[in-house]
């Protein structure tokens, strides 16, 4: 059994990896990539997973999305099992939006209810569609998919000259209900306004 002070310093260390991460990729820190594919894919994981964190405080939720005032903030995850065990660890504890917060894994084809983001991994690009479809109304879709945004997603990763970067799509934010900040916009490699 881990020790709370133990516990107090690895959760302490994650945040700092993970706001490490944040920073790295808006500084447009590039991927370590000399030092292999493996290490290269762990910050690219680790990337995506702080900016899934950050993204929180950057978007407007109804209170439609949520089950009551005490409901905790829920991230469902579609495949990427290592990032969703990442983020597992990382929200042991913690709240966001005064709200608990939880990380859900998919385990069926509709086993992403209850929650307010919902990050579809590469593994599951087949099933987007479907996804998209049974998620909550008011769910933040995340994807890193060729043709994320053209499938319903408000937010997409990509990678351009080794940066993880994002896409949005403003009209996929509205048609879910959701208002995304003007700084993180401003941050974002793309901005799409209408249809795609």
């Amino acid at each position: 059994m881990i020790q709370p002070g133990r516990r107090r310093r690895l959760a302490a260390r994650a945040a700092c990896l993970m706001a490490a991460a944040v920073l790295a990729c808006l500084a447009g820190t590039q991927f370590a990539r000399a030092a292999g594919d493996e290490t290269a894919a762990l910050i690219e994981r680790r990337v995506k997973a702080a900016m899934l964190y950050r993204f929180i405080n950057y978007v407007e939720w109804p209170e439609a999305a949520f089950g009551g005032p005490n409901a905790p903030f829920a991230i469902g995850i579609a495949g990427a099992d290592a990032l969703a065990a990442e983020l597992t660890e990382f929200a042991a504890g913690r709240k966001v939006l005064n709200r608990p917060l939880q990380i859900r894994r998919r385990s069926a084809p509709n086993g992403l209810t209850d929650v307010q983001m919902v990050f579809v991994g590469k593994e599951e690009s087949p099933h987007l569609a479907a996804i998209v479809r049974t998620a909550p109304r008011n769910a933040l879709i995340v994807t890193e998919s060729e043709d994320g945004l053209r499938q319903g997603s408000v937010i997409n990763f990509v990678v351009v000259d080794g940066h993880v970067r994002f896409e949005v799509s403003l009209e996929a934010a509205q048609r879910r209900n959701i208002r995304l900040s003007s700084r993180l916009l401003s941050v974002a490699h793309n901005v799409h306004a209408g249809e795609l």
